[in-house]
């Protein structure tokens, strides 16, 4: 792969797929966690299971890792070729304009199914339900974030981004990244005895975060622990190094990154454990991540319409499978069966109303621009006059802002 003045103005179709794969695993990574002994989702199951609550474990440690990456690969992509106000301004409209739909009209949803899962479980009595449901809905809290949370997150880092490249310029961004890489690769020891120490930092300032607020500690964290994820793929747009030691992950890499996240689980026992399970969690995740990145590379580096039409619908079904899963859920707590059941029908039966909603939604500019946040295009005018050009020259264009 080159870098990102080879690769500039390609559509980046391998990318475009794992970014698009990222947000779909969220179905099911949310239809498991119904069930997980670790979490306790908004609408959980009583009955448990430990091979969903392993399986929810894994997605979750590679999953938004690799989204908030790409993310942050395209980010600066887009950032060089557009100026830093010019850009900030599209992410706003892009991000900001579902953003503030999805809170008006799918978070007010997704409370009332919450409210009503708990009268179902005998967690709330069903004369309380309407006091309960009127109270969610006129204070702030978990339920008016709830999936969005990866929006308000991206929003704030490209607004840092964004006034990075404008106080110091696209090209010193550019040579403090490659200046950051060749340091690593000529003082390796000293780099990754740097990583221990900022990882033992990060595991004093989490325990004493969460130690003074349990509740909001875990919530700062968890909305600001993927920045570092982002800042990689900044500097992974820029070097060439990095993305051939990325795409360069093969099968051995994968089972060492999943042996480590599966180290990373570990519930740590002490200030050296636990600054043990933060590096391999992060160490871990971006080996899956490269192993996944390699594999698309190798398969899904050409245009295809069926990954085109992946891409397009990966937002519109991140945001509408959640309030999905809710009333599956809910509807599973009247019945008994398996988890592993309830699971094998909640996980499809979320993917193919996800993508139905995607459909309706795409056939409506209005509705298009309120969930995807994707303007009406404008017409283009004719060319003065028709020039004959090289094949080659219809992957030369600019890569539309869709993300």
């Amino acid at each position: 792969m080159q870098t990102g003045d080879g690769r500039r103005r390609e559509r980046l179709h391998d990318w475009d797929f794992s970014r698009a794969l990222y947000l779909v695993l969220g179905i099911p990574f949310h239809a498991a966690v119904i069930y997980s002994l670790s979490h306790e989702w908004s609408v959980s199951s009583p009955d448990k299971s430990a091979i969903l609550t392993t399986l929810a474990n894994f997605l979750h440690t590679f999953r938004m890792p690799g989204f908030f990456l790409l993310a942050g690969m395209f980010s600066i992509m887009l950032l060089d070729r557009q100026g830093a106000r010019a850009w900030l301004a599209s992410r706003l409209v892009r991000l900001g304009v579902p953003l503030l739909f999805a809170t008006l009209l799918i978070l007010p949803f997704q409370i009332v199914v919450q409210s009503v899962a708990l009268t179902v479980t005998g967690a709330l009595p069903m004369a309380e339900l309407q006091g309960h449901i009127t109270m969610e809905l006129s204070h702030f809290g978990e339920p008016w974030i709830s999936h969005l949370w990866f929006l308000w997150a991206l929003i704030a880092y490209c607004v840092g981004l964004a006034a990075v490249h404008a106080l110091i310029g696209g090209e010193a961004l550019r040579a403090r990244a490659d200046g950051f890489v060749a340091w690593i690769g000529d003082n390796r020891i000293l780099s990754l005895s740097a990583f221990a120490a900022i990882c033992e930092l990060a595991a004093q300032a989490q325990m004493a975060i969460t130690g003074a607020s349990p509740y909001y500690g875990n919530a700062v964290i968890n909305y600001n622990l993927y920045a570092p994820f982002f800042a990689l793929g900044v500097v992974l747009f820029y070097s060439r190094t990095l993305q051939g030691l990325l795409l360069g992950t093969g099968v051995p890499g994968f089972a060492a990154g999943v042996a480590l996240v599966i180290l990373s689980q570990l519930a740590p026992m002490g200030l050296i454990t636990h600054t043990l399970t933060i590096m391999a969690g992060l160490i871990g995740a971006v080996l899956i991540v490269g192993f996944i990145s390699n594999l698309a590379r190798r398969h899904f580096s050409r245009p295809d319409a069926r990954v085109r039409r992946l891409v397009d619908a990966s937002f519109t079904i991140y945001l509408f499978h959640h309030p999905v899963i809710y009333v599956l859920a809910t509807l599973f707590l009247l019945v008994d069966l398996p988890p592993v059941l309830e699971f094998a029908v909640i996980a499809p039966a979320a993917g193919v109303l996800a993508y139905g909603i995607h459909l309706l939604v795409s056939r409506s500019t209005v509705l298009t621009l309120m969930f995807n946040g994707v303007m009406p295009k404008q017409a283009r005018p004719a060319p003065a006059a028709p020039a004959e050009q090289p094949l080659s020259m219809s992957i030369d264009r600019p890569y539309p802002s869709r993300w």
